[in-house]
């Protein structure tokens, strides 16, 4: 049997790196339903805010789940889009797009 993510309902908004797992969780739980569990999600999505820093983190993650119903190029958004392999193709567009 697969297991899915489990937390916490998120809040509207990450206050701090702490909470940017668990508010990004929540909303691919919120846009896509549940997943099956990234065992690497909360150290990928914690290092995405260290690259990036607490505003850039939030935009892009913002754009994703709101502008683009958590869907990017016709996929759902996981925590893997939050690599930094994925950057070019993923957060780095997406920044440019919420800060155009």
């Amino acid at each position: 049997m697969s297991q899915t993510i489990d937390f916490a309902l998120p809040s509207p908004q990450a206050d701090g790196r702490d909470s940017f797992p668990g508010y990004v969780l929540g909303e691919i739980l919120r846009t896509s339903g549940p997943q099956p569990r990234c065992h690497r999600a909360e150290a990928i999505l914690s290092a995405f805010w260290d690259r990036f820093g607490p505003d850039k983190a939030m935009l892009v993650a913002q754009a994703a789940f709101t502008r683009h119903k958590g869907f990017w190029r016709g996929a759902p958004v996981t925590p893997l889009r939050f690599e930094e392999s994925q950057d070019a193709f993923f957060a780095l567009p997406l920044l440019e797009e919420a800060t155009g």
